[in-house]
């Protein structure tokens, strides 16, 4: 595994109240990346070519040079100035990635048409950017300084030969070989359409950094968040988050599933989901084990009776705004064909009732299960 930098990260924020966010910004970030913040008007191209991030805000009401000049040149949002931002990076770059990100209070504004507007991967896929961050969000700042720091990890250029760009690959996933899934993983891994071919010949990975903040850890692919595991070890969410905080055997195992590679914990924790079917396989005894013994063995691994959910293979459900919100049987739910979700990744469910109550979403439904959502006259 690649060493962690020693030189701190450099983080270039972008916003016309610069004076205002210097001191609070400098709190937030602490020891943990260097700071420069600018109005637009004083940014320097010797500003970008040091910045491993560079952080725009999205609204730019006070900018007084700007105001008067022709369309062309006149500016009006972050997005339109990260687009300028983005190729003066390009031109200083010099073999090293220099992240571009939204930094707004005002994401349904910024989300435009796209919906839902809470989807920041999906604003900033469409947009070039690698994320968009809300200001609301308490832990925006930590998530700045760790895609900060991935873009300075990636810095050089990426392997031009094949078996060393998917060497390079698994290394950046944190992805070894030294217990029996992993070379499942990475099947599965292979199957998400991971851009190690298209970086060959002297690219840096801002494609690698893209798919998986776009396309990989939102969704659930060859990793997992809490639901989908929850879903798995057919327990409710709340209590596998409670039994994880805690010290019992099941927390320790989990622990050892965790996914820890590039932007672990980003979006929150992850699991590899090749470990956690082999790890539910386990515990039912490789299904060759008595009745029952999956529950019993759970139980026994967590310290405490737990009531398990969905008799048969539970999956979780979304929102109208396509965020999990549950476990369900899936003969209460349908499957959906989201806009932008993945077509690798597993299988987007929403209960019917939920469909039902919202025309819109029957768009989504999958074809085959139209009939199901159909409500007799």
């Amino acid at each position: 595994m690649t060493p962690a930098h020693s030189v701190r990260p450099v983080i270039l924020v972008v916003d016309d109240e610069a004076d205002k966010l210097q001191h609070g910004l400098a709190l937030d970030l602490g020891d943990e990346a260097e700071l420069i913040v600018r109005h637009p008007k004083d940014i320097e191209s010797q500003d970008i070519e040091g910045a491993h991030l560079v952080l725009v805000d999205y609204r730019l009401d006070d900018w007084a040079e700007r105001d008067g000049q022709p369309a062309a040149f006149s500016i009006r949002t972050g997005l339109a100035l990260a687009t300028v931002l983005r190729e003066v990076a390009d031109q200083v770059a010099h073999g090293r990635l220099t992240a571009l990100a939204l930094h707004t209070g005002h994401l349904a504004d910024a989300s435009g048409r796209i919906r839902p507007p809470h989807s920041c991967h999906v604003v900033a896929r469409l947009n070039n950017l690698e994320w968009v961050f809300e200001k609301s969000d308490a832990a925006r700042m930590r998530g700045a300084v760790q895609l900060a720091r991935a873009a300075q990890r990636l810095e050089g250029d990426w392997p031009a030969d094949a078996s060393a760009s998917e060497a390079r690959a698994r290394e950046l996933l944190n992805l070894g070989d030294e217990v029996g899934w992993t070379e499942r993983a990475w099947d599965h891994v292979r199957e998400c359409q991971p851009p190690v071919h298209e970086l060959g010949g002297g690219h840096h990975g801002v494609l690698f950094l893209r798919w998986l903040l776009h396309q990989i850890l939102p969704y659930p692919c060859f990793l997992w968040d809490v639901n989908w595991v929850a879903a798995r070890l057919r327990v409710s969410v709340g209590d596998l988050e409670r039994l994880i905080a805690s010290e019992c055997e099941l927390a320790r195992e989990l622990n050892r599933l965790r996914y820890t590679g590039l932007m672990a914990g980003f979006l929150g924790n992850r699991w590899w989901r090749a470990a956690m079917e082999d790890y539910a396989w386990e515990l039912g005894g490789r299904s060759s084990g008595r009745p029952g013994q999956f529950e019993e063995r759970l139980r026994e691994k967590a310290g405490e009776e737990l009531e398990l959910v969905a008799p048969h293979d539970p999956v979780v459900c979304l929102d109208q705004e396509l965020r999990p919100r549950g476990i369900t049987s899936p003969e209460d739910a349908v499957r959906l064909r989201p806009d932008y979700w993945p077509p690798f990744a597993d299988a987007a469910w929403m209960r019917i009732d939920d469909v039902r109550s919202d025309p819109e979403l029957g768009a989504m439904v999958e074809p085959l299960d139209d009939y199901r959502v159909e409500v007799d006259e």
